[in-house]
């Protein structure tokens, strides 16, 4: 009876310790708890089963808790969907400029014919919209 006060007692102290620590320090602080038990020769093979199970399903519960209280306080989701936008109209603006740039290199290329310069136009106009399409279907998939 004293040794499952002194248990409960541990696990009373050490839950309020968990919320100052981090997730890796709390499973620490269970592993030593499960060595406690482990190492306690007072406890039959059954008892220290049972106490093993009653400490698991009270570390599951905590890291449960952990996790729904301190992934994302402050809306990062968010955040991070709108830099991903950012980033790929970014890149939506260097694919216009490089394709006026190419599009310009073309044009001025004196040693090309007017068919060979209307294929190759057409060609880069076709390479063109198939890469801002791919990155305009890439910002719409991006949930907030």
């Amino acid at each position: 009876m004293n040794k499952f006060l002194t248990l409960a007692f541990v696990l009373i102290l050490s839950s309020s310790a968990f919320a100052q620590t981090g997730r890796n320090g709390m499973n620490k602080e269970y592993g030593r708890q499960y060595e406690e038990i482990r190492k306690n020769p007072n406890l039959s093979e059954y008892e220290k089963g049972q106490k093993k199970r009653e400490l698991s399903l009270q570390q599951k519960k905590d890291n449960m808790n952990y996790g729904n209280h301190h992934e994302h306080p402050y809306g990062h989701h968010s955040e991070i969907a709108d830099k991903k936008k950012k980033d790929i109209d970014n890149q939506i603006d260097q694919l216009e400029e490089r394709y006026k740039r190419d599009k310009e290199k073309i044009e001025n290329n004196n040693r090309l014919s007017k068919n060979e310069i209307k294929i190759q136009k057409n060609e880069l106009e076709r390479t063109y919209k198939y890469k801002k399409n791919a990155l305009e279907r890439e910002k719409k998939a991006i949930k907030k």
